[in-house]
């Protein structure tokens, strides 16, 4: 499976996972405060990618780093990584234009 699929599929596994074990504590406490529940996820996702040992930036940087920003990059979610992933496009754009110009 490709790297940045497998990095979304896990990230919205564990949204769903967290999702799951939350919902009976909403229904039996309705007004507790769940603000915390977005690190507990994040530690969930970042832990997957770990265990998958993913990385999404092979060859660019060493890989012990990739595999550390990229378990950071699927626990913070899929929104997180459309966004990396709209940067590192812009930055390839980027160095293209200025690769045509000098």
């Amino acid at each position: 499976m490709d790297q940045v699929k497998l990095a979304i599929s896990l990230s919205l596994l564990a949204q769903q996972l967290i999702e799951a074990i939350v919902r009976p504590i909403k229904i039996k406490k309705p007004t507790l405060d769940l603000w915390w529940l977005i690190y507990v996820t994040w530690v969930v996702g970042s832990g997957l990618a770990w265990l998958a040992q993913l990385n999404l930036l092979p060859g660019v940087m060493d890989p012990l780093a990739g595999r550390i920003i990229t378990a950071v990059v699927v626990g913070g979610g899929s929104q997180l990584i459309s966004s990396v992933f709209k940067g590192l496009d812009s930055l390839k754009e980027l160095a293209k234009a200025n690769q045509a110009k000098g």
